[in-house]
C-alpha cells in the first residue's frame, strides 16, 4: 500500500510540474530548485526530484550535472527541429494512408469540433482538436512504432504550440485542411498541410522573440 501511495503522489507531482512548464507558469530556462518547489508544493524532496528525471526523459526538462534542472529553453532551432520532424512523420502518414484519414469518423467528430471553435473562440477547444487531428494522421498508421515516436514528442511539440497565438488561423487552416481530405484531394491536402506546418512555424519563431523580451 505504501509503494502505490508513494506511486501516486509521484504521477500526480510530474502531472502538475508538467502543467506549469506547459503553462510557461515555469519559465523556459528557468533553474529549478527542488527544495523550493518541495515547500511550494508542500511534499518531500524525492517526488519531485523524480518528477523532474522523468520530465528531462520527456525533452521538458534539462538536468546539467553539478548544476541543477532548468526548463528547456526554446529557441529558434527547438522549434525548426520539431515542425521538421512533424512534417516528415505527418505528412507521410497523410500521403500513405489517406483513405483510412478521409473515411474515418474521427475526423467528421474533429470538424464538427473545429466549427465549435470558430463560434466559440476558445483556446481549450481549439488545443483538443488541434491535437486530435494531427494524432489522426499518424494513428492512421496503424504502426506502433510510428505512434510511439510521436507520442514521445508530443510533449515536445505541446510545447512549441503553447508559443503560438495563432489559434485563430490554424482553426482555418485545419478546416481547409479537412475539406481537402473528404474531397479525396490528396495533393491538395498534403499541400495544406505542409503550408499549414511552415506556418506554424514561422509564426512561433516572431512569437517566441516577443516572448523572450516581455
Amino acid at each position: 500500500m505504501k509503494k502505490i501511495e508513494v506511486d501516486l503522489v509521484r504521477t500526480k507531482v510530474y502531472n502538475l510540474l508538467k502543467e506549469m512548464i506547459l503553462n510557461h507558469e515555469l519559465k523556459l530556462g528557468e533553474k529549478l530548485n527542488v527544495r523550493e518547489l518541495s515547500e511550494k508544493l508542500g511534499i518531500s524532496f524525492t517526488p519531485v526530484r523524480d518528477a523532474l528525471l522523468q520530465l528531462a526523459t520527456e525533452g521538458l526538462v534539462k538536468v546539467v550535472p553539478r548544476v541543477g534542472f532548468f526548463v528547456t529553453d526554446v529557441d529558434e532551432r527547438f522549434i525548426r527541429e520539431t515542425i521538421e520532424t512533424r512534417i516528415m512523420m505527418e505528412v507521410f502518414c497523410l500521403e500513405n494512408y489517406f483513405e483510412r484519414i478521409a473515411s474515418s469518423e474521427e475526423l467528421l467528430k474533429i470538424k464538427e469540433e473545429i466549427e465549435n471553435v470558430e463560434s466559440s473562440l476558445k483556446r481549450d477547444l481549439f488545443d483538443d482538436a488541434d491535437e486530435r487531428l494531427h494524432k489522426l494522421f499518424i494513428k492512421a498508421s496503424g504502426n506502433e512504432l510510428i505512434i510511439s515516436l510521436y507520442e514521445k514528442i508530443w510533449d515536445r511539440i505541446d510545447l512549441v504550440r503553447h508559443l503560438n497565438e495563432r489559434y485563430i488561423v490554424s482553426n482555418r487552416e485545419h478546416k481547409e485542411l479537412i475539406e481537402s481530405i473528404l474531397r479525396g484531394d490528396k495533393e491538395d491536402a498534403v499541400e495544406k498541410l505542409k503550408k499549414h506546418l511552415k506556418n506554424v512555424e514561422e509564426e512561433t519563431i516572431r512569437n517566441l522573440y516577443t516572448y523572450e523580451k516581455g
